[in-house]
């Protein structure tokens, strides 16, 4: 499902570098705070505080990359951090930080190299990555956004498993980056080898149940400009997709989250497969399942229990050519023809059809959607589907579905010939 947001730009308050002079001293910790935002991690809107277990890395005098680790409080908008091994004995010179800590990063003159994560983590009423620097002659560390965000708010009851964002033009979103300190603000790019597509969470278990109230999933990001938009898609826990769609362009900020809202429906999708060789046509034989006949039609179950489908031939034809065809090259396909013909979809108690969509296995068939149990063929709810490429998916779908309402896919022209038909419901 593709919908249209409007992009609502939410301003996250960044604070200046501090540059000041420093001593010999023997350091075993370093002072941090981060800008009026976010994660480190989000507290009351966007105030941002420090959590256990943060880690950064720290350059002085464009050096190693030394992990350092927030030792203060949790949940504190301050605190400090505490070098991985021994206390450092340092002279004058510059300490330069990046959030989070990146075993490969490093730094020349005033050039930060690090990478930035595909798969990012799903963080509770926060982010779970924001890239951050800092640059100071002391032991005080003061944190400036060098990424922006997008936050996705959903509603609804489902539960997510998993969301990815691409940008509509192919734009660069994870891999090799580059961040530049040598002016008031830092600047970051993407480099070379990087990926077009972020996610969060892997898929592997359900990262949150959406509230009715909203629920929040944020993506991190390099400022990058989308010339036509980007999408969202959310996986749920039956494995349904669902996506979310913002048209260009779209211009990020460092610092700034673009949020969209959105409801989310949570789909049941019922797929029948056709396909499947033999050596003859052979009509009425089922590819897979079971079938049965009585008056007239016949009821096809290929594995979803009581939810079957119901073929009916067309009223103004001696041959009723409803059956399952072994296509020369697609192999076997289930063919309902001719114009009038009409397959019976199952109603799913709770949920309203929204779309069918279907592997054509011929050029034409020319589907659509009725809900007239009369007479199917002479209720048009949907566009006809035009001429199809052999192998090709083509779908038609309902601008208003009704739960528990009983609809029909019905043969617009020619011979509809299917490989596979997938019926996905909206929950209602």
């Amino acid at each position: 499902m593709r919908m249209l947001f409007t992009i609502i730009p939410v301003l996250l308050l960044t604070a200046a570098c501090h540059r000041e002079g420093g001593s010999v001293t023997v350091l075993e910790t370093l002072k941090v705070d981060g800008p009026s935002t976010t994660r480190v991690r989000l507290s009351d809107g966007v105030n941002a505080v420090w959590s256990a277990g943060d880690k950064v890395s720290v350059f002085f005098n464009g050096g190693e990359n030394e992990q350092w680790n927030y030792t203060g409080a949790d949940g504190s908008a301050k605190g400090t951090i505490s070098h991985e091994g021994s206390a450092w004995r340092v002279g004058n010179g510059r300490f330069t930080a990046l959030y989070p800590y990146d075993s490969g990063a490093s730094i020349s003159g005033d050039v930060i190299s690090a990478t930035l994560p595909a798969v990012q983590e799903y963080v509770p009423s926060s982010y779970g990555w924001a890239l951050m620097v800092s640059s100071t002659e002391d032991a005080s560390l003061h944190f400036e956004y060098a990424s922006a965000f997008v936050r996705l708010t959903l509603v609804g009851t489902s539960k997510v498993k998993r969301l990815t964002l691409k940008g509509n033009n192919g734009e660069a979103l994870a891999g090799p980056a580059t961040v530049d300190i040598s002016g008031n603000s830092p600047v970051a790019a993407y480099g070379s080898g990087t990926t077009q597509e972020i996610s969060v969470g892997t898929g592997d278990a359900v990262l949150a149940t959406v509230s009715a109230d909203g629920t929040d999933f944020w993506f991190g990001l390099l400022p990058v400009t989308f010339t036509k938009g980007f999408t969202i898609t959310v996986t749920l826990e039956s494995g349904s997709e669902e996506e979310y769609y913002v048209s260009g362009p779209v211009s990020l900020q460092a610092g700034v989250a673009f949020c969209v809202h959105g409801r989310l429906f949570g789909f049941e999708t019922l797929t029948f497969e056709f396909v499947k060789k033999a050596s003859s046509f052979s009509p009425l034989l089922p590819a897979t399942g079971s079938l049965s006949t009585s008056n007239g039609t016949h009821s096809y179950d290929s594995g979803h229990g009581a939810y079957s489908l119901t073929f009916h031939p067309a009223y103004d034809s001696a041959w009723y050519g409803y059956g399952f065809y072994d296509h020369a090259e697609y192999g076997r396909a289930l063919l309902l023809g001719r114009k009038g013909a009409w397959i019976k979809l199952p109603v799913l108690s709770g949920y309203a059809l929204y779309e069918a969509e279907y592997e054509a296995g011929s050029t034409s068939g020319h589907p659509y959607l009725s809900d007239n149990s009369s007479d199917p063929a002479n209720h048009m709810l949907t566009s006809q589907v035009g001429d199809t490429t052999p192998g090709t998916n083509y779908s038609v779908t309902l601008d208003n579905p009704v739960a528990g309402k009983q609809y029909y896919l019905v043969v617009g022209s020619g011979n509809l010939l299917m490989r596979k038909l997938i019926l996905r419901y909206i929950k209602k």
